[in-house]
């Protein structure tokens, strides 16, 4: 028996072994995915290409999925559509790094198969050699992907899966990442669990990781929205055998799960005397909760939380980090790239740290930009003490970078606004909130409130989002206002207060407007570092 759970599952996970193993032998020729080599034909040199968030050579991407480090490399894996622009034909992209910063794309890892699409999940390094694949001293690296079964015979071309059957597959590489391997042709390792329990039987995105204090591999499996918000448990010796444990019932709970151990570090993010750890559980739009995990249930400590502003989904941490941070990115989605007929579209966001840290009572999240963007500034300018923001904006006038780096502290006692390429982020002393309103927005007018309903029903509106939020309680406790601001050709993604609070902003902006000024009465600015940023590309 593969699996121990309900009885009416066996006969899910006999038709789905029967159609993988009828499809595996089209697994196995080369087919219309396989098609990397003609990537060669595309630079990184397009006008609107982001300088230093990552996006493939070519074609479309979304989540990141299965990422991992190994053997002094980054491991990027993201979903994928090889043959074009648009959302379809589900495959996983690739990309390594040595310092996060600095992509190389490699061949596609995982393609479609059978009469299925690849659609999210994870990796981890086998370090025990549980699936007993590992040649020499190489360390098996182990890929977890959602394969998404469809009988409509255009599934994958343009829309999202509804009538779908889900099984959870396992693909594995024994030479640092260069190839994969189906495992067993690509059959179900974790089989569908069944309309019963999911009705719209699309069950997904599953979270494998290595749980030492059970010292048994731990899968997160998402049962899809009409189950009302159930996470199923399981934990496995090998990695091929997967057993039930327990189901979680979360309400908020959806898409792409992540769950780590972190440390609680002080309020200023320096490590305490005594180290706590908590674990953090969050899904693809990052609402999250604290707490502790067995190796079977996750009792919450916290209330739930949201961590994400913007157009920010789907984010994924490097398992197996070097240095023991933990580093997220995320899809920076609904990107506009294909109205400027780039031979690319969408974008991830750039790696940030990810801190929980004891504020009084409360474990607070922190994101922050990972210190290796510093090998990306060429020239950096600095105001060496507190100016007015006239002053600051004779200062400002001087320089114009295309995409940078800046990090600032402004007095919060007066409203004042500063404005990014026509872009606006302005402060309401009396209301304490920051809001961020995009040069786009002033131009549409869109009215996002009538629009949401429609565009959340078409996908093709995707386009129509909203180009304007708003931070509340920004102030912290010396009455400045701390900030980071990256800015590249397609997105804002600004940290408030060291990385409490983050707006992450999909936006290509006028090329040709490098203007950044301050507006407002008496404010003081106590610090203003700018760095401008070179293409990572280079």
């Amino acid at each position: 028996m593969l699996i121990k759970y309900m009885k009416s599952i066996h006969i899910y996970s006999l038709l789905s072994l029967l159609i993988a193993f009828s499809c595996s032998a089209l697994a196995a020729t080369e087919n219309q995915y396989d098609n990397f080599h003609t990537y060669k034909d595309t630079d990184y040199q397009q006008a609107y290409r982001p300088k230093f968030h990552f996006t493939s050579k070519k074609n479309w991407i979304n989540d990141p999925n299965g990422m991992l480090y190994y053997d002094g490399e980054y491991h990027l894996f993201f979903q994928h559509n090889p043959l074009g622009t648009g959302w379809g034909n589900m495959a996983w992209g690739h990309a390594v790094s040595k310092d996060m910063v600095h992509w190389e794309q490699l061949p596609h890892a995982i393609t479609p198969y059978g009469s299925g699409y690849i659609f999210s999940g994870t990796g981890v390094v086998d370090h025990n050699n549980s699936l007993g694949k590992q040649v020499k001293n190489t360390k098996t690296l182990v890929l977890m992907y959602s394969y998404a079964l469809d009988t409509r015979p255009n599934f994958g071309a343009l829309t999202p899966p509804k009538e779908t059957a889900y099984y959870q597959g396992i693909a594995y590489s024994t030479d640092r990442g260069r190839t994969f391997e189906l495992l067993n042709d690509g059959a179900p390792i974790i089989p569908f669990q069944g309309r019963d329990v999911d009705p719209k039987g699309t069950q997904r995105d599953p979270k494998l990781f290595w749980h030492q204090e059970s010292q048994k591999w731990v899968t997160l499996l998402w049962l899809g929205e009409s189950s009302g918000g159930k996470i199923r448990v399981f934990s496995s010796d090998n990695l091929v055998d997967w057993e039930f444990e327990t189901d979680m019932t979360r309400k908020w709970a959806h898409e792409c799960f992540d769950l780590l151990k972190l440390p609680i570090l002080n309020a200023d993010g320096s490590m305490p005397d005594e180290v706590q750890y908590k674990w953090l559980m969050y899904d693809g739009s990052f609402d999250y909760e604290i707490g502790h995990f067995d190796g079977k249930n996750f009792k919450a400590e916290q209330k739930v939380k949201n961590h994400k502003l913007g157009h920010w989904n789907a984010a994924q941490t490097f398992n197996n980090s070097p240095d023991g941070r933990a580093v997220i990115i995320g899809w920076l989605k609904n990107s506009d790239f294909w109205r400027y007929k780039m031979p690319f579209t969408e974008q991830l966001s750039f790696p940030a740290t990810l801190e929980l840290r004891k504020v009084g009572n409360e474990i607070l999240l922190y994101r922050w930009p990972v210190k290796e963007i510093s090998s990306l500034y060429t020239q950096s300018w600095k105001l060496n003490s507190a100016k007015t923001l006239m002053q600051a904006n004779s200062f400002l006038k001087k320089i114009s970078p295309e995409c940078f780096d800046m990090t600032l502290s402004i007095s919060a006692k007066e409203n004042f606004s500063l404005i990014i390429r026509g872009s606006i982020l302005s402060y309401n002393h009396s209301k304490n909130q920051l809001n961020f309103i995009s040069q786009k927005n002033q131009i549409k007018k869109l009215d996002w409130d009538k629009l949401r309903p429609e565009a959340q029903k078409n996908r093709k509106n995707w386009q129509l989002r909203p180009d304007q939020f708003t931070f509340s309680n920004v102030k912290n406790t010396s009455a400045n206002i701390g900030m980071r601001i990256l800015v590249d050709r397609g997105s804002f993604e600004i940290f408030f207060n060291q990385g409490q609070q983050v707006l992450t902003h999909s936006e290509i902006s006028d090329l040709n407007n490098k203007n950044i000024q301050f507006k407002g009465e008496s404010s003081i600015i106590s610090s203003l570092t700018i760095h401008e940023i070179k293409s990572s590309w280079e």
